[in-house]
């Protein structure tokens, strides 16, 4: 089959123009059933929202056009086997630590993981050894976990079974992880990244852009397609890059933690991303990276606000990622404020700094249209920025140690009696609950961790900034939940 083919979509839409008559689920009838105001809206997509029926495969026995879709994705990406996902990544993470951990298992993790990493350990009943990533001394934007780090948790934990990486970072740092690789699997530990904000990284761009950990020969790599690619929100795709790894239990709770219903649009437009991203050349991706870099360039900065480094020791930015700096506490408050009375809406905002994610058809004519809007915005914050203190941003009170482990394993957290404690007094206490500002969903404190000065720090400027938890705010009026020991 040719990269061109998408062989999913194209028997869906065969499908639809038929004009079949529908006495099988969804309930919706092929769009027939559906309400007047909002019919319009969903019209198109209603006739391929389809189930398994003759001919359109299964996802969890995939042996027709979902099997072929497959086949053409980890082709284009050069592994053994790929897997989509409808789920997110974050289904692939659970699943990929519930398929190689054991409870009391020790696995090597990377402290900045997003928190499906960490459930799908806890689900799995494993023991984490966390491995702090390298930070950016001017930004304090986490990079990635440097490999003297990784080896130092090797050496401190021989018999983990398994590293967990996470690359790029949010921000879009990224290094090669070939030596990461290596020396997990000379201690014969899987390795598997979570790589999904780099679903555009391939082979065919690593001049120009930061390598994959498929190139770099991770075993297992997982990629939320729909943050960089034209697909849909939570469609995502698994990677199998080593042959020997053994897969079954893989697959096995793949089909258990995703919908025995997947979603055919979903699965389409992941048909639909591949046959698109095969078609961008190598040439196409350099020129792609440049005009990205020309707008970083492009914008004049102070000593008040500056665009984050696209270069930082071993770590390069993924260039669809521009992040802005501020040493004044709230300011990108005020940015994503200005912005959307614009219309314009960040990726990230947090005390002191502001995320954009850029488009793969990003071009010079944008950069002249964008530079002058952002630059603006910038500047005349800047009036009122004597209502924000000046503080370095997330610098860190004394140097965390680069590897540590949770304080209580979860067997001992279960028989463990809970208390609650005032936020603000919790220093020193075993948390019994993670705590997760979203996005970008990465735990600031993690159950079983034990609470330090630098975690109440920045609860307090995210609780003033009015920041959003995932795990929600209870504990802001109620109290955080702690282990009494």
């Amino acid at each position: 089959m040719k990269q061109s083919e998408r062989p999913l979509v194209e028997r869906l839409i065969k499908h639809a123009t038929k004009i079949p008559n529908s006495f099988h689920v969804p309930g919706h009838k092929n769009g027939e059933v559906f309400g007047k105001q909002s019919k319009s809206l969903f019209s198109s997509i209603l006739t391929i929202d389809q189930t398994e029926i003759t001919g359109l495969d299964d996802l969890h026995n995939a042996e027709g056009v979902i099997a072929e879709a497959e086949k053409l994705t980890a082709e284009l990406y050069g592994v053994q086997s790929t897997h989509f996902l409808v789920a997110g990544s974050t289904v692939g993470n659970l699943a990929t630590s519930l398929a190689f951990l054991k409870r009391n298992d020790k696995v090597i993790v990377q402290r900045n993981s997003h928190q499906s990493v960490f459930h799908g350990i806890e689900l799995a009943g494993a023991d984490p050894i966390f491995i702090e990533p390298e930070k950016d001394p001017i930004s304090q934007l986490a990079l990635g976990v440097s490999i003297q780090t990784l080896q130092e948790a090797i050496t401190c934990y021989p018999e983990a079974k398994a590293v967990f990486i996470t690359q790029p970072s949010y921000e879009g740092y990224a290094q090669s992880l070939v030596p990461h690789v290596k020396a997990a699997h000379g201690a014969n530990m899987v390795i598997c990244v979570d790589e999904a904000h780099g679903a555009h990284l391939m082979t065919a761009n690593t001049n120009c852009w930061p390598e994959s950990a498929v190139a770099a020969g991770a075993d297992v790599v997982i990629q939320s397609a729909h943050k960089t690619l034209p697909a849909m929100t939570m469609a995502s795709w698994l990677h199998i890059n080593s042959t020997t790894i053994t897969t079954e239990y893989l697959t096995y709770y793949l089909r258990l933690l995703q919908s025995s219903s997947p979603s055919y649009p979903l699965m389409a437009s992941l048909d639909l991303a591949r046959a698109y991203v095969a078609t961008i050349s190598r040439d196409d991706w350099k020129q792609k990276a440049l005009k990205m870099n020309e707008f970083k360039k492009a914008f004049k900065t102070s000593h008040d606000w500056f665009c984050a480094s696209q270069t930082i020791s071993q770590f390069t930015q993924d260039p669809l990622k521009v992040a802005f700096i501020t040493p004044l506490q709230g300011l990108p408050y005020l940015w994503q404020r200005k912005m959307e009375e614009n219309n314009v809406y960040p990726e990230l905002v947090s005390p002191h700094h502001l995320l954009l994610t850029l488009p793969l058809t990003w071009d010079s004519n944008k950069t002249e249209k964008w530079v002058p809007f952002f630059q603006t915005i910038f500047q005349r914050s800047l009036t009122e920025k004597g209502v924000f203190k000046r503080r370095i941003p997330l610098q860190e009170n004394g140097r965390k140690k680069s590897v540590s482990a949770q304080r209580l394993t979860f067997e001992e957290m279960a028989k463990a009696t809970q208390t609650v404690s005032p936020w603000q007094k919790s220093e020193g206490a075993i948390a019994a609950e993670t705590i997760t500002p979203y996005p970008p969903g990465i735990p600031l404190i993690i159950k079983g961790e034990q609470i330090t000065h630098n975690h109440l720090e920045r609860l307090a400027d995210l609780v003033e900034m009015k920041a959003a938890f995932q795990t929600g705010k209870h504990w802001v009026e109620k109290g955080i939940k702690i282990f009494s020991i």
